[in-house]
C-alpha cells in the first residue's frame, strides 16, 4: 500500500493506512538541521536542506562577542528568518517505508512514527536515544537564570513573590496641615510610593502601604517635618518575621519539545536544581587553518556552544571556539560550514537496549 503525504505550512505528515497505521511526522520548528536522518535513512528517502546562510559578511562578525549569555541564538533565529518558508528537510514518501530509523535518531524530536496512534519512543522494541531534562523543584529557587540563557526559549519560571507588606510593615502619615505639597518626598522615594498632587486647590499625598519599604527617606527630606513615619520591621536590621511569609514559591516548566538537553541551564544555576542528560558524548574539533570566521556555524548551533572570540579591530585570524560543556555533538555546525573546519567527533551513543542489528548499526554509525 503506498504512502500518502499531508503537509501543512513546513511540517508534514506520512501515512501508511493499513491494518498496522504507521503515522511519521515532522515539526519543522523543532528541526535542527543536523542531518543525522539523512545519514542514517536506510532507503535514502531524507533530504536536509542547508539551513546556514548561504553568504556571510565578517563585518558583521567583527569586534562582537558571542556569549550563551547574552542570547546568540538570536542568530539562530536570523539563520530561520533568511531560510523563511523553505522546510529543513524533505522525506520523499515514495522511497519512505516509515521503519521509524529517523525518529529514533532525531536528537531534536523533530520525527516521530507512531504506530496505532502510540510514539515509538513508548514501544520497548523500538529504540530511541536518551536524553531528559527536568528541573527538580525542591532545589529551584527560582532565579530565572535559566529561563533567560536558555537558547531555545523553552524554560519558563513562574516565580510567586512574597508580599513587600509580609517583609517591611510600619506607620507612615503626612499632617496635610505642614505639609506643602512640595513633592521632594515622591521625588526621592526608592519604591515610587508616594503620590503628590500639587494643582491649586486640589493639593494631596497619598502613601502607597503596599510598595513602602519604610525606609525613612521621605521623613528625612521633608523641609517642613510633615510626614510621621516608624518602621516596625524594617529592611534593614534584625526582626521576628515569619519565615514561612518571606519564601519565594512557583514552578519551573520546560517545553519538552523545543528543549535541546544543552545544558546551559544546569551551567548557571546556583543550585544544581537542572537535571540533564544528553544523548551524544564526543569532542568538536576545529581546524584553524581552515575556520574563515564566516559565523555559519554559530547561526545553526541550537545550543549556544559556539561563539567568535573578541577582537579589537578587522582581525579575521581568530577561530570559532567550542563550549564543549553545552554542545549535544549534532552536527549542525559541521554541516553548514562551508570550508570543513568543523569535525564532530561522536564517541557514545546513548540509547535504549535493543537486540536488532539494524538499529544497532544505524547508531553506532553515527560514531566518528
Amino acid at each position: 500500500m503506498s504512502n500518502i503525504k499531508e503537509v501543512k505550512g513546513n511540517d508534514f505528515v506520512i501515512k501508511r493506512l493499513s491494518d498496522e497505521g504507521r503515522v511519521l511526522s515532522f515539526k519543522n520548528h523543532v528541526c535542527i538541521g543536523c542531518g543525522l536522518c539523512e545519514s542514517t535513512c536506510p532507503v535514502e528517502a531524507i533530504a536536509v536542506e542547508d539551513i546556514a546562510p548561504t553568504e556571510r559578511n565578517y563585518n558583521e562578525y567583527k569586534n562582537t562577542y558571542f556569549s550563551g549569555h547574552e542570547k546568540i541564538t538570536q542568530n539562530y533565529e536570523l539563520a530561520t528568518n533568511r531560510n523563511e518558508g523553505k522546510a529543513r528537510l524533505n522525506i520523499a514518501e515514495d522511497k519512505c517505508v516509515l521503519c521509524g530509523m529517523c525518529s529514533g535518531v532525531c536528537p531534536a524530536g523533530a520525527l516521530n512514527l507512531k504506530i496505532d496512534e502510540v510514539s515509538i519512543k513508548e514501544i520497548e522494541s523500538y529504540p530511541h536515544l536518551i536524553t531528559h531534562a527536568e528541573i527538580v523543584d525542591d532545589k529551584c529557587v527560582y532565579c530565572k537564570r535559566c529561563e533567560v540563557v536558555c537558547p531555545r526559549e523553552a524554560i519558563t519560571i513562574n516565580r510567586i513573590l512574597p508580599k513587600r507588606s509580609d517583609l517591611v510593615t510600619g506607620e507612615i502619615e503626612a499632617d496635610e496641615d505642614t505639609c506643602i505639597y512640595c513633592g521632594a518626598c515622591a521625588e526621592l522615594c526608592p519604591a515610587e510610593a508616594i503620590t503628590v498632587n500639587k494643582k491649586t486647590g486640589e493639593e494631596s499625598i497619598v502613601f502607597d502601604k503596599e510598595k513602602c519599604v519604610y525606609c525613612l527617606v521621605c521623613k528625612k527630606a521633608c523641609p517642613v517635618d510633615a510626614i510621621k513615619a516608624v518602621c516596625r520591621s524594617c529592611s534593614y536590621g534584625e526582626y521576628d518575621l515569619d519565615p514561612a511569609k518571606a519564601v519565594i514559591t512557583g514552578d519551573a516548566i520546560i517545553d519538552q519539545e523545543t528543549c535541546i538537553k544543552c545544558g546551559w541551564c544546569a551551567g548557571v544555576c546556583p543550585e544544581d536544581a537542572p537535571i540533564i542528560e544528553k544523548p551524544f558524548e564526543g569532542n568538536v574539533i576545529v581546524d584553524e587553518e581552515k575556520c574563515g570566521v564566516c559565523g555559519a556555524c554559530v547561526d545553526v548551533c541550537p545550543c549556544n556552544a559556539l561563539e567568535v572570540p573578541k577582537t579589537t579591530g578587522p582581525v579575521r585570524g581568530v577561530p570559532v571556539t567550542v563550549k564543549e560543556e553545552y554542545c549535544i555533538k549534532c552536527g549542525a555546525c559541521e554541516k553548514a560550514c562551508p570550508n570543513g573546519a568543523l569535525t564532530v567527533n561522536r564517541t557514545k551513543i546513548n540509547y535504549t537496549p535493543t537486540n536488532s542489528k539494524s538499529w544497532i548499526t544505524a547508531f553506532e554509525s553515527l560514531k566518528n
